[in-house]
């Protein structure tokens, strides 16, 4: 469901799944998903919370609890919890990425291009990495590097 973007139906299979096994962190982090796809930000940040009490070391639950902040505009906590899942999971393509988004918004731009770089060096030639790692580059003024991504394309 939630691949096909059916986000109110997924979520209430998976409020049914909880109600019926609780203590399974993936259920709470699938619940997060599709509130996160209906913007509903604060249940889902609440649906990570308890991802996270069952099992606290949830690199996938820290990048959702992640973007709820975000989109709730706590960066400072949501890049806290970035940090946290790619030193749990070194290979973790979206919480560089969502760690990069992060830092841009905080316009620590150098510091997004590493995250950016690191994603990529994961996933190569991704698109939406390299206009995210490129925004921040011409944030910095670095068009030449900038330009060189574009003409990739």
């Amino acid at each position: 469901m939630l691949a096909l973007k059916r986000h109110r139906e997924a979520l209430a299979s998976f409020d049914r799944v909880a109600a019926e096994k609780p203590g399974i962190a993936m259920v709470h982090n699938n619940r997060a998903m599709a509130l996160l796809g209906l913007e509903e930000f604060e249940p889902a940040l609440a649906a990570t919370g308890l991802a996270l009490e069952i099992d606290p070391e949830n690199a996938e639950a820290l990048c959702h609890h992640g973007a709820a902040l975000t989109a709730l505009g706590r960066h400072q906590d949501a890049l806290a919890d970035f940090d946290k899942a790619v030193s749990i999971n070194p290979d973790y393509v979206e919480a560089y990425v969502y760690r990069g988004i992060v830092l841009a918004l905080l316009g620590r731009h150098e510091e997004a291009v590493a995250s950016y770089s690191k994603a990529l060096a994961l996933r190569p030639g991704d698109i939406d990495i390299l206009y995210n790692r490129g925004t921040s580059l011409w944030a910095l003024r670095r068009f030449e590097e900038r330009s060189w991504i574009a003409s990739r394309f």
